[in-house]
């Protein structure tokens, strides 16, 4: 029963977790123009660290839309922190594929799963970003996602996702509150 167990789970780690839930057809448009561009948006308006703007570039400083989530990047935020200086922080991401939803006929983001892989990330190391000091933030977050090639490489090509990211402060002492929360709706580029 243990070699099944760990056969599975060697599967599941190996070729990842985001299963998208089938679709009826692609018939549903773009949401919000992601595609041309990326639409980012705080989950609401309480968090002590706001996005007010976000792109992403190639290495030569080139926009990078759609997203080819297989090559280096940098990710630009434009954004303030309104609380104190994090020094440490823990990263959440949920992805959402937007399309027909099979029961109900409308087009919808629904949840992909992706068990605990994108869970609990270290927002200092992954994006260099610490600390994060108050007032205004230009970061500039070089990214490098073949960490998760097993998620990426599920995803189709030519299709809006949704990323919510969850931020913690995970600063010694503290009780590991939410600092932040930021949407960003995305088209991946053909060839994912």
């Amino acid at each position: 029963m243990w070699k099944l167990f760990l056969i599975f789970l060697t599967l599941a780690v190996g070729y990842g977790f985001a299963v998208p839930i089938k679709h009826v057809e692609d018939s549903c448009t773009y949401p919000n123009g992601t595609d041309v561009k990326i639409h980012t948006y705080n989950c609401d308006g309480s968090w002590p660290i706001m996005v007010k703007n976000s792109q992403v570039y190639d290495s030569n400083g080139n926009v990078m839309y759609p997203i080819d989530p297989r090559k280096a990047m940098i990710l630009d935020l434009i954004s303030v922190n309104n609380g104190i200086v994090f020094t440490d922080n823990k990263v959440n991401v949920t992805i959402y594929s937007f399309g027909k939803n099979w029961l109900t006929g409308n087009c919808e983001w629904l949840k992909l799963e992706t068990g605990t892989l994108l869970a609990n990330i270290d927002g200092c190391e992954f994006a260099h970003n610490c600390p994060l000091q108050t007032g205004d933030l230009d970061l500039k977050l070089p990214l490098d996602l073949s960490l998760f090639a097993a998620i990426v490489n599920t995803l189709a090509s030519n299709k809006p996702y949704q990323l919510e990211v969850q931020m913690f402060d995970y600063y010694e002492g503290s009780k590991h509150e939410e600092i932040a929360c930021v949407v960003s709706q995305i088209r991946f580029s053909e060839g994912n």
